[in-house]
């Protein structure tokens, strides 16, 4: 301990001689070490511990696959989960989840609120209390109990003022008595964005033998000592005896389950290999400017560490002593790298929206914690032996006897140090090469989504929810006759260009499908039909949200309840299924009603999918007059004035009815841009990223240049005194910078490869090996390191000749 603290107070000393080396070399390892920083926390809030359920590690999340046509993740039946219920041998519970939306009245005007239908044993297979009353208890999920409902935290905190007495008083949800029997913690949260509420999903007898409609989310619990394999295996044996029993709905499906860390970050996960190796050679690539600071550093030192070495110290203690300076160095460098990823952490929050990021597991608690604080200090002490290893070996690699000679330079090892120099300005190149590479693709591939034809205009548009309550509108001309008159009243409102409305926003990561069948062409076989996305929309829908038609007619106001079945399609589902031939005139069967066909009456226009990439799903849209169901979203386009639409058609619906609230008002821009979010804070990370990599390798090539000019000063004085040009020394000076700048651009180019390969997922518009790109960073890249040799080697061109032969 005493020779620990030795070296300690002599570092200290060291580093307070030299404040402006010490303050260079902290700032490259805090951007290391902050880019580090950052990203750990991201993937320890989202990836590690996105969850806190006492029985996480026991939970799974169970899906239907139909590998026949692609499907491998769809939600579930509600038959099947009966079955599972009952047949399985693994699973110590089944919960089904469904998202349902409430009109909640009294305590204030009547407000829509959305909220969660789950199994009895929802909370207890979670493992999760209640903060106040209780939860579900088994048997409340049947039909005939009656109504409790569970309010989330915030959702108590907002609307009942975080009443202590609201256990055992009763709300009315959709002009029905609920009892409050809980409240749940405040950080529970699940599932995601799934709303303030949970109330029981009540199986009614029809449902229970329903293998046809898929709508489910289903977490399963393991029983104690059960392997996910084991699970499956289970799982596949009930899907062949369910698709025996019930060979209508269930032909081709099978199941399988996927942990529910697993399952809930998949999306996350796409980016985190692009994003934590854009870190660590940033980490790199700070560790070789360091280091190639302290090589010149050591050449200053030399006759220091010749006279420690000359009166008996070790080799192994002199490198003891330069190490503990290099990892107290790393440590100030973490201080202020930690201070940095503070301040980068809150960035995310700004550019992801709200409504996004509500979506994401474990986005509420990113942030420092000591999980990341002890990363931290474990990454600066290894950081400081990284870049602190070399030099040291190099420093103490010393002739004492030319060390000590008067006036010595210790010339010899020059050319060791030199090579070590040169391989640390290679690697800096080459690292910073491929994290700018993958920063301009990502740019790039953001610039094309920006230009990108969407399908549809979002500017100008504002989005809001009405929902109709079935028990009274329970016939399909009241439903027809509302929102008819409701639309009209909308379109009628200053302003407004267009009224129109659909059960499913697009891009609004929500959608059905069904199975379907094109009258006239073989029958697909049982089991094998394709699914497509369909939406029910009213006449007006395609103009307020901006879908063009591309060849025959959209549906229009003839196209009512007594008047012949129709449909639209989109172009992709023209192009994939009725590939040959005009689809206009065309008809097909939706889902199990083989008799009921109807007529396509046009094609239009593609609308990108919720992920933005270019690849549009299929869809089939039903005029709602034919298919009226109880809840639509209105799509107002009104240029100028969208944002103060709202009060004017809450004014409206209170017209019609003042019982029904105007639920999720949003811009439908907004929605847009909450989908463009993710792919933005990755272009964002990249290109910051590729920024400190390209100004971390521009300092350390100036270093090194204007050290190894420093270093020949002599050379360049004779030479000049032989009669060599200024021009003649720049272009040595350049030559050997060249060289290094072209060496390292060649080896980062590999690599450059094998990073946007890992962002292929990611791009739209662009591919991985983007040849643009690639030539305009590597030739920025060479001019920038270029320009960073180019200033010492003019200082070598002012060499007085006279001077440096009197020095030497």
């Amino acid at each position: 301990m005493q020779t620990l603290w030795q070296d300690l107070r002599f570092g200290a000393r060291m580093i307070k001689k030299n404040p402006g080396f010490a303050a260079v070399a902290a700032l490259a390892i805090a951007l290391g070490i902050a880019a580090n920083t950052f990203i750990f926390s991201t993937v320890d809030a989202l990836v590690l511990r996105p969850f806190s359920f006492p029985n996480e590690a026991r939970l799974v999340a169970l899906s239907e696959r139909k590998p026949s046509i692609g499907i491998e993740r769809a939600t579930v039946s509600p038959g099947n989960v009966i079955e599972w219920r009952a047949q399985s041998n693994t699973l110590q519970e089944v919960v089904a989840m469904r998202s349902r939306e409430y009109t909640l009245t009294g305590n204030g005007p009547p407000e829509r609120y959305t909220g969660t239908g789950v199994s009895a044993a929802f909370f207890d297979a979670l493992g999760v209390r209640a903060q106040q009353g209780r939860t579900f208890q088994p048997g409340e999920d049947e039909a005939g109990r009656a109504e409790v409902a569970v309010l989330g935290h915030n959702f108590w905190q907002k609307r009942f003022g975080g009443d202590p007495q609201i256990v055992g008083q009763q709300i009315l949800l959709n002009d029905k008595p609920f009892t409050v029997i809980g409240v749940a913690p405040k950080d529970f949260d699940f599932p995601y964005n799934g709303g303030e509420l949970w109330t029981p999903f009540v199986f009614d007898p029809q449902m229970k033998q329903d293998h046809s409609n898929h709508y489910l989310r289903v977490l399963g619990l393991l029983k104690p000592g059960v392997t996910l394999a084991q699970v499956d295996a289970d799982l596949e044996q009930m899907a062949k005896r369910i698709e025996q029993e019930y060979p209508d709905g269930e032909a081709g499906h099978s199941a399988n389950a996927v942990a529910l860390n697993a399952w809930y970050t998949r999306g996350v996960r796409v980016a985190l290999p692009a994003l934590i190796g854009s870190a660590i050679f940033v980490l790199l690539i700070a560790c070789s400017n360091v280091a190639n600071l302290l090589l010149a550093r050591a050449s200053a030192r030399q006759k220091e560490i010749a006279v420690r070495l000359a009166v008996g110290a070790t080799r192994w203690r002199v490198i003891r002593q330069l190490l503990t300076e290099s990892v107290m160095l790393a440590f100030a460098g973490g201080a202020l790298g930690v201070l940095l990823a503070a301040w980068a952490i809150e960035a995310p929050h700004k550019i992801v929206p709200l409504g996004m990021s509500k979506s994401i597991p474990g986005w509420s608690h990113m942030g420092l914690n000591y999980r990341v604080l002890a990363f931290t200090t474990l990454i600066a002490v290894l950081t400081g032996i990284l870049f602190g290893l070399a030099p040291a070996l190099q420093a103490t690699k010393t002739r004492l006897n030319e060390a000590l000679k008067e006036g010595g330079k210790g010339t010899l090892g020059k050319t060791g140090r030199q090579g070590v120099r040169n391989a640390l300005v290679v690697a800096e190149i080459a690292l910073s090469l491929v994290l700018l590479v993958g920063a301009g693709v990502s740019v790039r591939s953001f610039i094309e989504i920006l230009r990108a034809d969407l399908g549809i205009k979002p500017e100008h548009v504002v989005t809001m929810n009405v929902a109709l309550p079935r028990e009274k509108y329970a016939t399909e001309q009241q439903r027809r006759n509302f929102f008819d008159q409701l639309l009209e009243r909308v379109a009628a409102l200053p302003g407004v260009t267009k009224a129109g409305a659909a059960h499913n926003l697009p891009m609004s990561g929500s959608g059905d499908g069904n199975s379907f069948q094109i009258v006239g062409q073989p029958s697909f076989e049982q089991g094998r039909e394709p699914h497509t996305e369909y939406r029910i929309a009213t006449p007006d829908y395609f103009a307020a949200i901006g879908t063009e038609l591309r060849r025959g007619r959209l549906f229009s106001a003839q196209d009512d309840a007594n008047a012949p079945s129709v449909v639209l399609v989109n172009e992709i589902f023209a192009a994939r299924f009725l590939k040959g031939s005009d689809a206009v005139g065309q008809r097909i069967t939706m889902g199990d009603d083989k008799k009921k066909s109807s007529e396509i009456i046009g094609v239009v226009a593609n609308v990108m999918n919720d992920d933005l990439d270019d690849v549009a799903e299929p869809c089939v849209y039903l005029p709602f007059a034919q298919v009226p169901v109880g809840g639509l979203n209105l799509l107002i386009r009104s240029p100028g004035v969208a944002e103060q639409i709202t009060p004017a058609v809450r004014r409206e619906l209170a017209a019609l009815d003042p019982s029904l609230p105007l639920g999720e008002v949003r811009l439908m821009s907004e929605m847009v841009r909450e989908r463009r979010s993710p792919k933005e804070m990755l272009m964002w990370t990249l290109s910051l990223f590729g920024l400190i990599a390209l100004a971390l390798a521009a300092v350390g090539t100036y270093a090194v240049m204007a050290y190894s000019v420093a270093e020949r000063t002599h050379e360049f004085g004779v030479r000049i005194a032989l009669g060599a040009q200024a021009a003649d020394i720049l272009r040595l000076v350049l030559r050997r910078g060249l060289m290094l700048s072209l060496v390292g651009v060649g080896l980062g180019l590999a690599g450059a490869f094998a990073l946007t390969r890992a962002l292929a997922r990611l791009l739209y518009g662009v591919t991985p090996t983007d040849p643009l790109t690639f030539a305009g960073v590597s030739v920025a890249l060479t001019l920038v390191a270029l320009l960073a040799c180019w200033i010492p080697a003019r200082r070598a061109t002012k060499v007085d000749p006279m001077i440096a032969l009197r020095c030497e």
